[in-house]
């Protein structure tokens, strides 16, 4: 006889459950599986079919004998002002609909956007060709799989269109079931399809291409697909917003490091906010990607206009969480969201260090991983990032500070050093001499350079909030001077990585991040020095500012008066 205590079950497993292909208990209110991985458990629901049947007088709707569609989802999901609705239009005739019907079906034939209409002689039969006028992608889902009538050139870093069937004769159907040949003798013209990027002059083409090669490195570093760099561009076709944000990234960036044009970043900006804004207001909004993608760069044009002092508005930090809180069922392995979930979480390191924060960002989603089982090099290098993340909540958070944690966070730094690949190795390594700073370290890969820094800064974090320090006593002065040594040699090894792979951006940036931190322990002329270069290069070549970096860091070490502006 079953117990009166016993818990209600759902009629169905929970969504999250079904999500992920794990068995679910049903419990309610919360699953129990949820409730062990910190997920949220989303409640399923059970349809019944519907019994009711329409009435024998039941009366329907007759269409008209021409219809007229009209395409709108360029519109809805981008934002932009619909244009002449003509030339989205798809036509009808009232004879072709009867005709229609009495066709087959094994075939269907997509619709064509209006344009005109060629006749070709090829034997004794005419043909009818359309020829495209307007040919226009609206769905951004598919754009990352490549859509018919594109083609992708990952090493040429942009999309060409390519002749579609219309204007593939190699097999062309003539009358009812005729397959007809072309002759030899016939020439068919080139077609030479114009970008389906929507630029209006050279200089979006020089942006565009700007950030092809100098920035979408930066946000790529985890990925092995690449997205930024391959998937993001295409899509920009269809999204102006994101076309606007990678206009705008671009901009700001050659004005920090060139002569162009200071003001042509705001323009494109605020062409991004006057959509976005409004948008983020809706739920469908904050599970697209593209939307999401552009948030990302609009952020990294953030980082680079504030100076690192902790003063942020974090205007577009806060968009980010939007995105994130939406849950696990956008964020699939591979997919758009889940390249842009591991670049905003470096981007929400990156202020927590800086201003000596928790991480704001939810790590509770299914693509964080915090194990240490076999895996390729991109999932070691994002489980060294969720490690800073844990360490950084762990030294900011509040009640967070308990010598258990800190011990389990020290073991898990430990076990990732130990258990690593050993392609994480780097291939050159040399010793500082009388005359080089930092030690020479060179590494073939972005991957490897990011998952290693980020390990080397939770190790600094762990070492200087090292709670078996003694707080007063005779012991402290020698537990002192062993930490500062330690921190010395770990921010020599982060600023080793930095230089000696400068042609992947982030590690000067993740440098700069330890020597905000940890800079003033550095007590010799020639190390301080060697470490301001850093920052001073850091700013002129990639525009990031480290000004106020320099100016505190100078302060303690005795350079310039303590109340000097």
């Amino acid at each position: 006889m079953p117990s009166s205590e016993q818990t209600e079950l759902l009629a169905t497993p929970c969504v999250t459950c079904r999500e992920h292909h794990l068995k679910c208990d049903r419990s309610v209110p919360r699953c129990g599986r949820c409730v062990r991985a910190g997920r949220e458990c989303k409640l399923g629901f059970k349809f019944k079919p519907s019994k009711d049947t329409f009435g024998r007088d039941q009366r329907w709707l007759r269409p008209p004998r021409q219809l007229i569609y009209v395409d709108e989802t360029r519109y809805l999901t981008t934002g932009s002002p619909l244009e002449d609705s003509s030339q989205y239009e798809y036509h009808i005739p009232a004879d072709e609909i009867h005709t229609r019907e009495s066709e087959p079906t094994s075939a269907v034939t997509p619709p064509v956007m209006a344009g005109s209409r060629e006749r070709m002689s090829i034997g004794n039969q005419l043909v009818e060709t359309v020829q495209v006028r307007n040919q226009i992608r609206t769905d951004d889902s598919i754009a990352s799989k490549g859509a018919p009538g594109t083609e992708i050139h990952p090493h040429r870093g942009h999309v060409e269109a390519r002749s579609s069937g219309p204007y593939d004769l190699g097999s062309l159907r003539v009358g009812n079931s005729t397959q007809i040949t072309p002759p030899r003798s016939i020439s068919v013209p080139d077609f030479q399809p114009a970008s389906a990027l929507p630029l209006k002059n050279r200089t979006e083409a020089l942006l565009f291409r700007h950030y092809i090669q100098r920035l979408a490195i930066c946000l790529d570093l985890c990925d092995p697909l690449r997205h930024f760099e391959f998937v993001v561009p295409e899509r920009a076709a269809v999204c102006h917003t994101l076309l606007n944000a990678i206009f705008a990234i671009a901009a700001r960036h050659l004005s920090h490091t060139t002569n162009f044009d200071p003001l042509a970043s705001n323009r494109y900006h605020d062409e991004c906010l006057k959509y976005l804004i409004p948008m983020l207001n809706h739920a469908s909004t904050v599970s697209d990607e593209n939307l999401f993608a552009a948030t990302i760069i609009l952020r990294m044009l953030e980082e680079m206009d504030v100076p690192t002092t902790g003063q942020d508005n974090y205007s577009h930090l806060l968009g980010i969480h939007a995105f994130v809180n939406v849950g696990d069922h956008y964020m699939v392995p591979g997919s758009l969201s889940a390249a842009s979930f591991w670049v905003g979480l470096r981007q929400e390191i990156y202020i927590a260090v800086i201003t000596q924060q928790p991480v704001k960002l939810s790590l509770n989603h299914f693509v964080v991983d915090r194990s240490f089982g076999p895996a390729d090099d991109y999932t070691w290098s994002n489980r060294a990032i969720v490690l800073i993340a844990d360490v950084l909540n762990f030294c900011f958070g509040e009640n967070s500070f308990t010598v258990g944690r800190w011990n389990a966070l020290d073991e898990a730094c430990k076990k990732w050093s130990a258990t690593r690949p050993p392609s994480f190795n780097p291939f050159f390594y040399r010793e500082p001499t009388a005359s080089i700073a930092f030690p020479e370290i060179w590494h073939g890969s972005s991957c490897h350079v990011i998952g290693i820094q980020h390990h080397i800064l939770a190790q600094l974090f762990l070492t200087q909030f090292d709670p078996s320090i003694p707080k007063v006593g005779t012991n402290r002065r020698a537990a002192v001077s062993q930490m500062t040594q330690r921190i010395e040699t770990l921010v020599r090894e982060l600023c080793g990585i930095g230089v000696c792979n400068q042609w992947t951006p982030p590690a000067m940036f993740t440098a700069c991040m330890g020597i905000a931190m940890f800079g003033d322990q550095f007590s010799e002329r020639y190390d301080q020095e060697a470490l301001i270069d850093i920052l001073k290069k850091t700013e002129a070549d990639h525009a990031r500012p480290t000004a106020a970096i320099q100016q505190q860091l100078m302060k303690a070490w005795g350079w310039i008066p303590e109340n000097s502006e």
